[in-house]
């Protein structure tokens, strides 16, 4: 799934980043890698941008760069309830 269709308050993981170069480089600087852990915070309505955290900082993210995001539900918080 992409981060545009995660779960409001989900924590995902990145799994992979599918834009080009400028892609990965805008998300670098917003601090978003493979691998980290990210939390849906909020959906702008009318297809505006994604708020999520990461690392106790929150980013909005376009829902073309959203797409681009390839993220899997975060193993270690099964059973938990989301914040």
């Amino acid at each position: 799934m992409t981060l545009e269709d995660a779960g409001l308050r989900e924590r995902v993981v990145v799994e992979e980043i599918t834009g080009g170069r400028g892609v990965r480089m805008h998300l670098n600087t917003l601090g978003i890698h493979v691998g980290d852990t990210i939390r849906v915070v909020e959906r702008a309505p009318f297809r505006g941008p994604v708020l999520v955290e990461i690392n106790g900082s929150r980013v909005a993210l376009g829902r073309g760069i959203a797409r681009k995001v390839r993220v899997v539900p975060d193993a270690s918080c099964s059973g938990r309830p989301a914040e």
